[in-house]
């Protein structure tokens, strides 16, 4: 058994991807494909969401070996995010790589966009299939639903979708039995070392049972353990935590008593809204009563009642009863 950092946190998995070796070896096993030469395009940037970071973005250019054996050059555009992200996050990061110029190469005197492969890893779940790694690829099927086969060939299509690999660590489960979750062990959270959730830096893994491949990334982050960088940057990124955990409950309380404030106006709302039909009501009804109380006055006048003994028997004024009678 050994040590090893816990590549949760953003500076211990950007100091993993960090190790061309490495992360050679961590993403061939998820694309399934051995990666010949792999570039990082950029430095690692984390995104700032309300005055936290968030997710943590790689860009890669990896040439790979096809399943003819021939050299394929795509972009590799990976993302870490252990705090749950709205999805128009990621769609505004991956209309950056369709948009990116330096996603193109010269193909007989023309630019062809170059395949891109979006890789998520999640610390938590983000669908209803507890399965730790998820392959989506388009398929292109006729009218009938007749399945086309691979359409890769095409330059066109080619630059309108991309594959997608989901990691959902949460569903990583111990003894692994596939070479691509074997490779994905050190991100089981199931391997801290200290189990009260208090101090999430270190797992504890396997370091015999395993393969020369997979040994780097045991290493390298064994490495990281004894990075004074490394282990100060996590301590800041477990007081982010802490501030982003008070911000959530924070916002949730606030969220709460709003709900019950607008509630309570739309309650309110309701008997106004209720006052005001009776209050229409009763106006319609005095209309209708005043209505026949002048119609009564008039019926009087006309039979020779004069206003005086009119206004007496309505009780109202001389001036009330002259103003339906039409008389001064």
């Amino acid at each position: 058994m050994v040590t090893i950092a816990n590549a949760i946190y953003d500076s211990v998995f950007k100091y993993l991807m960090q190790d061309t070796k490495a992360a050679s070896v961590l993403l061939g096993a998820l694309l399934g494909t051995k990666i010949v030469d792999l570039k990082m395009k950029n430095n690692e940037y984390a995104v700032k969401v309300k005055n936290r970071l968030d997710v943590l973005r790689i860009d890669f250019s990896a040439t790979i070996l096809d399943n003819n054996g021939e050299k394929k050059l795509i972009t590799i555009e990976l993302q870490n995010a252990y705090l749950k992200s709205e999805v128009m996050r990621f769609r505004k990061y991956l209309a950056e790589q369709y948009k990116d110029k330096n996603n193109f190469v010269e193909k007989d005197g023309r630019k062809v966009p170059i395949p891109i492969v979006t890789i998520y890893i999640l610390g938590h779940p983000c669908c209803d299939k507890e399965v730790p790694v998820i392959y989506g690829n388009p398929e292109f099927y006729d009218p009938e639903h007749q399945k086309l086969g691979d359409l890769s060939n095409s330059d066109f299509i080619n630059g309108l979708i991309h594959n997608l690999i989901i990691v959902q660590v949460p569903y990583l489960k111990l003894n692994a039995k596939n070479k691509v979750e074997k490779y994905l062990d050190f991100l089981n959270q199931l391997h801290k070392i200290d189990k009260t959730k208090k101090n999430a830096h270190l797992l504890r893994v396997d370091d015999e049972n395993i393969d020369e491949d997979y040994n780097l990334i045991v290493r390298r982050l064994e490495q990281a353990c004894a990075d004074e960088e490394v282990r100060k940057t996590m301590e800041v990124e477990d007081e982010l935590n802490e501030d982003i955990e008070s911000w959530n409950a924070t916002e949730l309380k606030l969220r709460e008593q709003l709900q019950e404030k607008d509630s309570q106006l739309q309650e309110k709302d309701s008997q106004l809204q209720e006052k005001d039909s009776q209050l229409q009501e009763k106006d319609s009804q005095l209309q209708q009563q005043s209505a026949r109380i002048a119609k009564s006055i008039q019926k009087m006048y006309s039979l020779g009642v004069n206003i005086e003994e009119i206004a007496t028997d309505f009780d109202v004024d001389v001036e009330f009863v002259k103003g339906i009678v039409k008389t001064e």
